[in-house]
């Protein structure tokens, strides 16, 4: 993009307004009730396809070109980048509009289908973030409608990937790759409170710690026995005890197991653990209190809750960092400061999010160097839960700003 999109003639935004609530209650929310109505947990592999399949219809509609990428080897739907012809062959990076077709309910939950109350659309995946794929369709649609020229002239790509619910696994690899071609993103998980944007994201790694010891009858040779839980118990204290609220840092363990009978020493034991950060400098400082946790479990710990016996336990960590932390820079804010002037226009707030603790793909490309904005989904509430709903005025607001935004940069100088 060679110039900064500004706010659209008020006669340019009369027209956007019109093209998104002509085709709104008839054809967008239309889309949002199919696509509700298809499930699609992330490893419910046909599923997802399905869901895919429909949106590459909507694009191909748009005159989007569609790109099936694979998951490489990953047990998820393939991904798709559906491009304008002029991010085909544009030499200059493209804007990114970003988000995902998989949702958390798996099909034996039993939790199906579209159901509207007034403003309210409810059903599984209604908020993250099927409203929000078609937000970015129609919006991409209204904004042709009213300057022709935007597939010649403006480099768009719009990238829905499978698998964001579980840490993106297999997008990783195409955020990367497409990263160097990005001049912004804008992600379209749930809109926040006041329509507050999100510039800045926790990152987060998901961990596997492992003890082993000796099992042994609990009642005839418990002196030969080393304790993997009472290894393990001493591991819970020390992670728990890496948590710094001040800089953001949150350890916690999530899950526990071990042993196999209430009279055994227990031979094996294993926690699940989830952290969060704020900066990458925390990582580091993780990884060297996990490394030394690792080395030594009972270091620090007063002797009268160790014995020589479990001193012989050995402690083993798998896992690592699944998303890095979106921090945001002064693109980032440029960008946020771009789009709400579109934002106010279309009647939605503005102002940025607080530091958000869930991470999305923003992290990932936000990693890359890629200025990124978040939340720009229509408001509502619940997301991952039965009760999940979203606000189709606020959509519809959503969808007119992001139409105005791709107006003003197809004509930007």
């Amino acid at each position: 993009m060679s110039g900064e999109p500004t706010a659209v003639s008020e006669r340019a935004a009369t027209r956007v307004r019109e093209a998104v609530r002509d085709a709104f209650e008839t054809e967008q929310v239309s889309l949002l009730e199919e696509l509700v109505a298809l499930p699609s947990a992330t490893r419910e592999v046909d599923d997802v396809a399905a869901v895919m399949a429909r949106l590459d219809a909507a694009a191909r509609e748009v005159g989007l070109s569609v790109e099936e990428v694979a998951a490489d080897g990953h047990e998820v739907a393939s991904h798709r980048v559906y491009a304008t012809s002029a991010a085909a062959r544009a030499s200059e990076p493209a804007l990114l509009l970003v988000g995902h077709a998989d949702t958390v309910f798996p099909r034996s939950l039993g939790f199906f289908g579209f159901r509207r109350e007034g403003d309210r659309a409810m059903g599984p995946g209604v908020l993250d973030m099927k409203s929000g794929l078609t937000e970015a369709v129609f919006a991409m649609r209204a904004a042709r409608a009213v300057a022709p020229e935007l597939l010649e002239r403006s480099a768009v790509r719009l990238v829905v990937v499978s698998d964001e619910e579980i840490g993106s696994p297999s997008s990783r690899a195409l955020f990367a790759r497409l990263a160097p071609h990005a001049h912004e993103a804008l992600v379209f998980e749930a809109g926040r409170v006041h329509d507050h944007i999100v510039t800045a994201r926790k990152g987060g790694g998901l961990f596997t710690i492992h003890a082993d010891g000796r099992a042994a009858h609990a009642g005839n040779r418990h002196a030969e026995g080393v304790s993997a839980i009472h290894a393990i118990a001493a591991v819970v204290l020390r992670l728990e005890s890496l948590t710094d609220y001040a800089s953001g840092l949150t350890v916690s363990v999530g899950l526990v197991s071990g042993g196999s009978a209430k009279n055994t020493v227990p031979e094996h034991a294993e926690i699940g653990v989830d952290v969060r950060f704020s900066a990458m400098a925390d990582v580091t400082r993780l990884r060297a209190a996990l490394d030394a946790i690792a080395h030594d479990p009972f270091e620090g710990l007063e002797p009268r809750w160790i014995n020589d016996r479990v001193l012989r336990a050995k402690v083993r960590v798998e896992g690592g960092i699944t998303r890095p932390p979106m921090e945001p820079t002064e693109r980032t804010q440029a960008l946020r400061a771009a789009y709400e002037r579109h934002a106010r226009q279309a009647g939605l707030g503005a102002g940025e999010a607080p530091l958000q603790g869930g991470g999305s793909d923003a992290n990932l490309l936000a990693s890359h160097g890629v200025p990124c904005i978040d939340g720009l989904g229509p408001f509502g509430e619940f997301f991952h839960e039965t009760r999940e709903w979203c606000s189709l005025e606020s959509l519809a607001l959503r969808t007119e700003a992001l139409a105005s935004y791709l107006v003003a940069r197809a004509d930007a100088p």
